[in-house]
């Protein structure tokens, strides 16, 4: 007969690993979670605490409860940027869409230039040259700001307009930084203003947020939005990636000194210090119509899942999409099965070859699905596509930082752009007739060709899908 020694203080691990596995069951319990979610978190932690607490901390929580606890301290700084595009908002035909937007928090404003950036040459030369033109301060907001030729030419350039006395601020997230400690250091002597968003917060239990905004502000009155990172892939330099295709637009107008309140939110969030340089009045130099969706964690509704839903469900005639990663929440994969059921021409743009191999894998299941129903999948064969855009009928088009999957539905800080301008609605049109023509359109047979082992691999990457 074989007896089992155990003492005291591995009993004591033991018995207070299922003592927090037990309250996190039940904290799961409370959360907003589909009914499966639940009960699998609940079972997990119940019965496997030594590997699902570790698990839950890491992927559990769905919300940021104090993001929001500044507010009081930032009244000031909303009320003036708020004041201040007031006489910009513009009114719009009350469709079920604008509807929707309105009701969000979120209007459209009027008074704005913009310009399509295809690539990361075109938007790194015009963001540096936008850098050069600042007079009073820069806001720069990047998930990855990489050590390299073009980081380092980006933080010689803020460090020289830090000399000049021109307030910087440099907001980076902490899993996506890339730069040296050196030139951090050669950053902050140069009197930059370096901050780090940390998705690691043990006292709070959370370890999964990530700040996925891309963003450059100049002097409120100049802003860049898109899915372009600083780093030398986005100038084709990775030879193992090759030519990198995605968008940005630059923007000049008062949805740029709006869009400065989640910068300043982001700053005082991570840092725990306000921002206290006077921020400059807003321009209108032109006359197209922008509205700013800022999205994230902190939010008690999904909000940018259910904008994309709510997008999709008003497409009439056309919509199409561009996007890296499509592994979406079963709400979008139903609203664009739908539209297609009702006769709208939808497209779904990815990468032929991706620089995610296990995202890639778990597209392969939902891209099956939506060719089956009818839907047409292109895939580009240029190197890595990376844009993040939809174009909805002829009215209204999306260029933002927010990937079609879990993550940027639910636990990133992500923001978009949305327009109606009928100019820039055209150009989006064209570089996406370009990019279909640069593409393979993919058939229900490419999909039956593949292995079992291929498809077994797709599977099991989908089952990976709310982490990815």
């Amino acid at each position: 007969m074989v007896s089992i020694h155990i003492d005291f203080a591995s009993a004591a691990i033991i018995a207070g690993f299922y003592a927090v596995g037990l309250g996190l069951a039940v904290n799961s319990a409370f959360q907003s979670r589909t009914p499966q979610g639940t009960m699998a978190w609940f079972i997990a932690l119940s019965l496997f605490p030594f590997l699902a607490v570790p698990a839950f901390l890491l992927f559990g929580k769905k919300r940021i409860e104090d993001y929001d606890q500044h507010d009081g301290d930032l009244l000031q700084v909303r009320q003036q940027i708020e004041s201040g595009v007031a006489p910009f908002r513009v009114t719009k035909e009350a469709t079920p869409l604008h509807r929707f937007l309105v009701h969000s928090g979120v209007d459209f404003l009027g008074g704005h230039e913009a310009r399509l950036l295809l690539d990361g040459r075109e938007t790194f030369n015009d963001m540096l040259s936008a850098i050069e033109t600042a007079r009073s301060y820069v806001f720069l907001q990047m998930y990855i700001f990489r050590t390299d030729k073009i980081g380092a030419v980006f933080a010689g350039a803020l460090m020289a307009k830090a000399r000049e006395g021109v307030r910087i601020y440099v907001l980076y997230e902490r899993l996506g930084i890339r730069m040296s400690r050196t030139i951090l250091r050669q950053m902050k002597d140069a009197g930059v203003s370096l901050g780090e968003f940390s998705p690691i917060r043990i006292n709070k239990l959370q370890l999964n947020f990530r700040n996925h905004r891309k963003l450059l502000i100049v002097d409120g009155a100049t802003g860049f939005f898109g899915g372009i990172n600083i780093g030398d892939d986005y100038l084709g330099r990775y030879p193992q990636i090759g030519h990198w295709r995605d968008t940005n637009v630059r923007i000049d107008g008062p949805v740029v000194s709006l869009a400065q309140i989640d910068f300043i939110k982001d700053w005082k969030f991570s840092q725990g210090e306000a921002i206290t340089s006077i921020l400059s009045p807003p321009v209108a130099p032109g006359t197209g119509h922008m509205l700013l969706v800022n999205t994230g964690p902190s939010q008690e509704r999904s909000l940018n899942l259910l904008t994309h839903i709510e997008l999709i469900n008003s497409a009439t005639h056309r919509l199409w999409i561009a996007n890296p990663y499509i592994v979406p929440p079963q709400g979008i994969l139903d609203a664009l099965l739908i539209a297609a059921m009702r006769g709208v021409d939808v497209r779904i743009l990815v990468p032929k070859n991706s620089d995610n191999r296990i995202v890639a894998l778990a597209m392969e299941v939902h891209l099956e699905r939506l060719v089956k129903a009818g839907l047409r999948v292109y895939k580009y064969r240029h190197g890595m596509m990376h844009q993040k855009v939809i174009l909805l009928d002829e009215g209204m088009a999306v260029i933002g930082s927010s990937n079609f999957d879990f993550r940027s539905m639910y636990i990133n800080f992500e923001n978009s752009i949305v327009t109606d301008d009928a100019r820039l609605i055209k150009d989006v049109d064209l570089f996406l007739r370009r990019d279909f023509d640069a593409s393979i359109e993919v058939g229900i047979v490419d999909f039956r060709l593949r292995t079992l082992r291929h498809r077994l691999a797709s599977h099991l990457a989908n089952s990976l899908a709310p982490i990815l």
